[in-house]
């Protein structure tokens, strides 16, 4: 079993601070331990740093997940010209580090509103976590008068996120599954058909479905319908769209049918929640 940070998300997590760094010249992580939690992205060069006396060797892409009230220090000068984002965030009671859980357990938790995250993900340049990013140093440092609560909502995507890269991180032979749900998630407003995957994965529609349900612990239907119901959940709560323009947006042509799926998995219907106080 692997070691996992277990972090629940909550709007009481706060973003402390967050910017960019460039080192023309080679320099070390700073040796501290620190009061909040930071990840640290590396968008260019490489950087040793140790954690509570494991070494982690950083290269561009890999974000990593520095735990509050741990010990941190550079094992060796990063790079010249390497670039770098960051993001200090507070940790709350529920927070856990250095746990061992299986696969399932991951999956399990995280259906439950709990993301868990390994020290280091290798997420690569160009994907979703760093445009989060990018856009939590954005509004830390803009003066719009939601600033908290946005950066609030961006640090649990941002983990929720890496969570997802984590959970879904596989092997070169199965780096189809990895095209097909970002292909899920750039394209909300429709479902894709077990033979449209079938085709990108190069595989049978046959094969293609027990190797998806093998990975993701869903079938391709099942995985789908939850991750757009959760979508539709928190564009209820926080936009001014229709139930039925929700139900468009995600994919489901008839809002009957989107009402009735909806109110079945979270016990409460589509309107009920457009009237909830955010």
């Amino acid at each position: 079993m692997e070691e996992y940070t277990v972090l629940p998300l909550s709007l009481e997590r706060h973003v402390t601070l967050s910017g960019t760094n460039v080192y023309p010249k080679p320099c070390m992580y700073e040796d501290q331990v620190a009061e909040k939690h930071c990840l640290l992205y590396i968008f260019d060069g490489e950087w040793e740093i140790g954690q509570d006396g494991k070494i982690y060797h950083l290269r561009s892409g890999d974000m990593m997940l520095l735990r509050a009230g741990c010990h941190h220090y550079g094992v060796s000068p990063c790079s010249v010209n390497m670039r770098s984002l960051f993001c200090h965030f507070s940790s709350l009671i529920g927070d856990r580090g250095e746990v061992r859980l299986s696969p399932e357990e991951v999956r399990s938790m995280a259906e439950g509103n709990i993301v868990c995250l390994p020290t280091v993900i290798h997420c690569g340049i160009n994907n979703p976590v760093s445009v989060i990013i990018r856009n939590i140093v954005h509004v830390f440092w803009s003066h719009r008068d939601d600033c908290e609560r946005t950066l609030s909502l961006n640090i649990n995507c941002l983990l929720s996120e890496l969570a997802y890269i984590a959970r879904t991180s596989l092997s070169q032979s199965e780096e189809w599954i990895t095209q097909l749900l970002h292909e899920m998630r750039f394209n909300q407003s429709r479902f894709i058909s077990p033979e449209e995957a079938a085709e990108m994965a190069h595989m049978s529609v046959r094969t293609m479905s027990t190797r998806f349900k093998q990975i993701m612990g869903k079938s391709l239907h099942e995985y789908q319908l939850t991750v757009k119901l959760e979508m539709a959940y928190q564009t209820l709560r926080v936009s001014h769209y229709s139930v039925k323009e929700v139900a468009q947006l995600f994919g489901f042509c008839d809002p009957y049918h989107f009402s009735r799926v909806f109110k079945k998995v979270y016990g409460i219907s589509p309107s009920e929640v457009k009237k909830q106080p955010e």
